[in-house]
């Protein structure tokens, strides 16, 4: 599961790069870019400062205006589920060995399954998993 994860992961930041690219050369101002993905121009203009606080739902939303795939986000988030699941259910020796090397405990997993990882987590998990 975590050798899938890692392609997943490693798979969403080419698609991450891509639509932060595209986000560069957009020609929409703040306010527009934030009426098309359904956010506040603070938002975006704070998360244009900070790469890094990008959710990954955004990332979805941004692709989807600019016409560019998002199945690498999608397989993402089913893996991400699925993980957390997986890991629930583990003894306690063999979540502890896999929340370490994803530098996240089983509960964070399910709470950002819910709430939406930021590409922080995201790049974080995927930095674990390539020194495993």
């Amino acid at each position: 599961m975590l050798d899938y994860l890692r392609t997943t992961l490693h798979s969403f930041m080419n698609q991450y790069q891509a639509v932060m690219w595209r986000l560069r050369e957009c020609s929409l101002n703040d306010e527009q870019l934030a009426a098309a993905i359904g956010v506040s121009s603070g938002v975006i203009r704070n998360r244009r400062s900070k790469p890094q606080s990008w959710k990954q739902v955004d990332i979805d939303r941004l692709a989807a205006l600019f016409a560019m795939s998002n199945t690498a986000s999608q397989q993402l988030t089913n893996t991400l589920v699925e993980l957390s699941q997986q890991v629930a259910a583990l003894p306690s020796a063999e979540r502890r060995r896999i929340e370490r090397t994803l530098q996240f405990k089983a509960s964070q997993l399910s709470e950002y399954n819910g709430s939406g990882w930021t590409i922080q987590y995201l790049l974080r998990m995927h930095q674990g998993l390539s020194r495993s």
